[in-house]
């Protein structure tokens, strides 16, 4: 299958715009539920721009990373998260260290402060998609924003998807991706990940009641 790059590039840009959208969404989001479905549809719009490039470029390793990034970010993570979420009696985040005002600005003032940066920054690589760079940028930051101002486990780990789709788009639109031996690796270190942090949270759910961050300090000595 081969896609005109001028119209692969629209493609990838009009999904660096909603995955930049969904990422103020989830910043502000306290809903824990809605957090993990709109993280599901922002790695799948990832996965997109990816089979869009390698549909564009004739590179067939990243149209493989792409349904990758579709099944295992966009299907199996949320499903499994949600999971662990019907057994916690928590469904939102009740005390964030940021509320969702503030949240929302921050996001907001992310996504202005990426563009300003990157304002004039030309790559060769990559099909011509001009906001993927402050998109990549400004979901990086958000997910470190999500994963600093959250308390709940999830929340956390919902924090930490956003950073990788970040850094995700980053090598799938710009540098024609990343070998398929080394996506392959990383989406098992995030299925690693993913499968470690449901047994954290089902611990802390046995032990605890909750899967608030906060009640681990109760264990220290």
């Amino acid at each position: 299958m081969s896609l005109d790059p001028r119209l692969a590039g629209e493609i990838v840009d009009a999904c660096a715009a909603a995955i930049v959208l969904v990422g103020v969404g989830l910043a502000s989001s306290r809903s824990i539920g809605r957090s993990i479905w709109l993280v599901a549809i922002q790695s799948i719009l990832v996965g997109i721009a990816a089979i869009g490039v390698g549909a564009a470029t004739g590179a067939a390793h990243l149209v493989a990373g792409g349904l990758l990034a579709l099944g295992v970010k966009g299907v199996v993570v949320p499903l499994v998260l949600g999971s662990i979420l019907r057994r916690s009696a928590v469904r939102r985040e009740r005390h964030p260290i940021l509320g969702p005002r503030g949240s929302l600005l921050a996001a907001v003032a992310i996504v202005f402060a990426a563009s300003a940066a990157t304002d004039g920054v030309l790559l060769d690589a990559g099909v011509a998609a001009g906001r993927v760079v402050p998109a990549a940028i400004a979901e990086v930051l958000t997910g470190l924003l999500i994963v600093m101002t959250r308390r709940k486990a999830l929340s956390l780990v919902v924090g930490l998807l956003v950073f990788e789709n970040g850094i995700a788009l980053t090598a799938f639109a710009l540098t024609y991706g990343m070998p398929l031996v080394v996506e392959l690796g990383v989406l098992f270190d995030l299925l690693i990940a993913i499968v470690v942090a449901w047994v954290y949270a089902r611990r802390m759910l046995d032990v605890l009641g909750s899967t608030s961050t906060d009640r681990l300090r109760s264990l220290r000595g």
